[in-house]
């Protein structure tokens, strides 16, 4: 009984955790049109916001292997907790666009701690045959948050400064930071383990550069060679990081996971998931607020039914994974996801901003469903000891897809609204349009990626 108690506070204050760095990462998406007008910033300029934090936890979350074998759940969960109350702190403050953009690296490498380490506890906790409910419970807390981040920020920013954003989040984490210290308890194995620092190294200058050679392909071009040399050094870093941690009897990441088909191919699905749902999630309160000229809380309220949808068909989906396994539940979600991304081409100029509203719910469906799904079959692809590499890979993959879709979609934007002898309004319609058309065909390739995909549930 003592032990049930326990474990329930442990998931109380991990999933709170995971719910307060998840909002934080997106709190700030509706705010950026304002923040563009304080700073003089252009759309790719203020993307760094997203891409900076993105970028900051892709490097820490290859750490989490080395570091759930080393210290105990409850330092690391206090350390990542800690991180974001100083990051929050800072952002309150900030002057200027850097100190911003410092506020959300601080916040990041808490993120890039705890996001891993949140799955890997609540598998552990969980037993294996309710680790579908366990996934559809994390997702339903995480993946709320991303929507209702914009809205509660887009009715705060109508009325305040985007500073008192991080004012109003700060007593929530410092609450959940004094949970963390009294109620959490290591159930984590310690493993004798040791850091490579050259392959973080590797991993930081790898990422780095490539992320940094795509986000300025939107201000040069892609034949500048401020596009091509950081991409070649980025892409270099990433080879030799990657053959490193093959040769490495203990690696930072265990990249031998990938030789099991069904988890490599989950990880590209994985990939294009969250290409699309960080690139829907940024684009849409834009497009809104930009071309129907919609107010701030309009453009992020106009998440909120999607984000509900989310909360219950994540939980829905967790418990028909237990019972039919994640091949059906994924292709149905594929499929809406696919639908949705269509209708949302046919949204016009003139057209009412709650068309948005009933095509992100359909879109949100679909991400309920294959989600968390595609998480739990990843993971149960691997044996119980590459839980941790497995969660930290997992994560890694989801930033990094995060990362590329928002650079790349928003390019296409800035590209098309620079290149368009037209209107600002006009030119953002016609590249949010393309936009979507790229995401529909992803959609689609996802949607045949997962008839090929295997699973396995405990009988």
């Amino acid at each position: 009984m003592e032990e049930k108690v326990a474990h329930k506070g442990i998931i109380v204050v991990i999933l709170a955790t995971a719910f307060l760095f998840t909002f934080s990462q997106f709190l700030l998406i509706t705010a950026y049109p304002t923040i563009m007008d304080e700073f003089d910033l252009n759309a790719t300029q203020v993307q760094w916001l997203t891409t900076a934090f993105l970028l900051t936890t892709i490097i820490f979350i290859p750490l989490t292997g080395y570091l759930s074998d080393t210290f105990t759940a409850k330092t690391l969960v206090v350390c990542a907790l800690s991180s974001l109350v100083i990051g929050t702190v800072i952002g309150g403050l900030s002057p200027n666009f850097g100190t911003l953009i410092l506020s959300r690296v601080i916040q990041a490498i808490g993120a890039g701690i705890i996001l891993p380490l949140v799955q890997t506890i609540l598998l552990k906790v969980f037993p294996y045959h309710r680790r579908g409910f366990a996934m559809g419970l994390l997702g339903a807390v995480v993946n709320v948050a991303p929507a209702t981040a914009p809205s509660v920020s887009g009715m705060i920013i109508d009325f305040f400064s985007w500073r008192f954003l991080h004012w109003m989040l700060l007593p929530l984490i410092i609450i959940t930071l004094v949970f963390a210290v009294f109620v959490m308890k290591n159930v984590l194995e310690k493993q004798d383990a040791k850091i490579d620092l050259l392959s973080i190294v590797l991993s930081a200058i790898g990422f780095a550069f490539f992320i940094f050679g795509l986000s300025t392909i939107s201000v040069t071009g892609f034949s500048e060679w401020k596009v091509i040399l950081p991409l070649s050094i980025g892409l270099m870093a990433l080879m030799i990081f990657i053959h490193r941690q093959l040769k490495l009897s203990k690696p930072v990441l265990n990249i031998k996971l990938f030789s099991n088909a069904t988890f490599r191919l989950v990880m590209i699905l994985v990939f294009i998931n969250m290409m699309l749902l960080l690139s829907a999630e940024t684009i849409l309160p834009m497009f809104a607020q930009d071309v129907l000229g919609t107010s701030a809380f309009l453009s992020g309220f106009l998440l909120v039914p999607g984000t509900v949808i989310l909360s219950i068909v994540t939980i829905i989906s967790g418990n028909l994974y237990d019972r039919y396994g994640g091949k059906k539940i994924s292709i149905i979600g594929f499929a809406c996801t696919f639908t949705s991304l269509i209708l949302l081409n046919t949204v016009g100029m003139e057209s009412s901003p709650y068309w948005i509203m009933i095509h992100f719910c359909l879109f949100m469906t679909g991400f309920g469903l294959t989600l968390m799904t595609l998480v739990t079959v990843s993971m149960n692809a691997l044996e119980d000891k590459d839980i941790a590499h497995g969660s930290a890979i997992v994560n890694t993959v989801r930033q990094f897809g995060m990362t590329f879709g928002i650079i790349i979609l928003s390019t296409i934007i800035s590209l098309t609204t620079s290149n368009m002898d037209t209107s600002y309004e006009v030119g953002t319609y016609w590249g949010t349009t393309y936009a979507f058309a790229v995401m529909a065909i992803l959609a689609l390739v996802g949607l045949v990626l997962t008839t090929l995909m295997k699973d396995r549930v405990q009988e």
